[in-house]
């Protein structure tokens, strides 16, 4: 990375290797050697770039994957008993590969000292059930967790997440929420910024980072911001809107108002994250290039890319 040496990505997303990686984020001409969005290849890219840790977040879309697969059973010539049966059948396996994920990616913690992990969680899958996998993941050394309403389906005061809030509390363990207010699939916007007002005000000292400030709600995040303290940190992943990069995704702040808002909502609350796939030699770092030509003090630059996030991750 030009003009600076240290830097944390807060918000990254790797598959288990290669080879899965070219499923799940296929480019079309890319050279085999450039998929390093995996654990294997990731750290010499970090190095590349000045990135001095990166935390994994776990999301997998099973929703999607399940009706996929329900489609094809039905072109097929399934019946609407087979279908049901094949959705009970469906669902253990979507669980199953969630526990999966989360297992490599903490065994890639593990091994790696410069990563950290935050877990799926998924209560609309996993029901009753979602504590413990809260707390089997914990075991093998969790550090947080990662939500993601719009895919999983879930509102944030979903039952099944109450226990889940109160443990995390209670251990001081991190959450990440994908905050859009985009409509789901079903038209649903289930993780809207203000729909994580009654989980804050229920849980005050939750460790809690809402992602995404720059996405196209960015002013119900500063309502939030000034609503709850400290315990509400924030990400900027997928950057800002300038002449190179239009509005679309997570990006809908312009550049010309970041430095205004962010200093609104508080500097000190705001870390940098890259999203999406980080293997890229500049493209999925923009985000942070933005941050360094923007008038910002020297300070505030490195509060945003690295303090913040050190603290926060308790980074060495």
């Amino acid at each position: 990375m030009p003009d600076r040496t240290q830097i944390v990505n807060m918000h990254a997303h790797l598959c288990r290797d290669p080879q899965q990686e070219k499923q799940v984020f296929p480019i079309r001409g890319l050279p085999d050697d450039w998929y390093r969005a995996n654990p294997e290849r990731q750290i010499a890219w970090m190095d590349l770039n000045g990135i001095t840790h990166t935390v994994l977040m776990n999301v997998m879309n099973t929703n999607s994957m399940t009706e996929s697969r329900l489609r094809r059973a039905r072109t097929q010539g399934a019946t609407d008993a087979e279908i049901a049966r094949a959705r009970v059948d469906l669902a253990e396996e979507m669980r199953q590969r969630i526990r999966e994920m989360n297992d490599w990616s903490l065994e890639a913690q593990a091994k790696e000292p410069r990563y950290r992990t935050y877990v799926s969680i998924d209560p609309t899958l996993f029901g009753e059930e979602t504590i413990e996998e809260l707390e089997r993941c914990i075991k093998l050394g969790a550090t947080g967790l990662k939500l993601h309403p719009s895919i999983n389906r879930h509102f944030p005061d979903h039952r099944s997440m109450m226990p889940v809030y109160e443990r995390c509390q209670e251990l001081g363990l991190g959450i990440l929420t994908d905050s859009n207010g985009h409509a789901s699939e079903d038209g649903v916007a289930y993780g809207a910024p203000l729909g994580w007002r009654p989980v804050l005000q229920q849980f005050p000292h939750l460790r809690f980072i809402m992602a995404h400030l720059g996405d196209d709600m960015w002013d119900d995040r500063v309502d939030m911001a000034r609503e709850f303290g400290d315990n509400l940190k924030f990400d900027f992943s997928h950057g800002l809107v300038d002449d190179h990069h239009p509005a679309g995704g997570h990006h809908c702040m312009p550049t010309t108002q970041a430095v205004r808002v962010f200093r609104k909502v508080g500097v000190e609350r705001i870390m940098y994250g890259s999203d999406g796939r980080p293997g890229s030699d500049g493209e999925d770092l923009y985000g942070a290039r933005q941050i360094l030509s923007l008038p910002f003090t020297d300070a505030e630059k490195d509060q945003i890319l690295r303090t913040n996030a050190m603290e926060f991750f308790n980074l060495k």
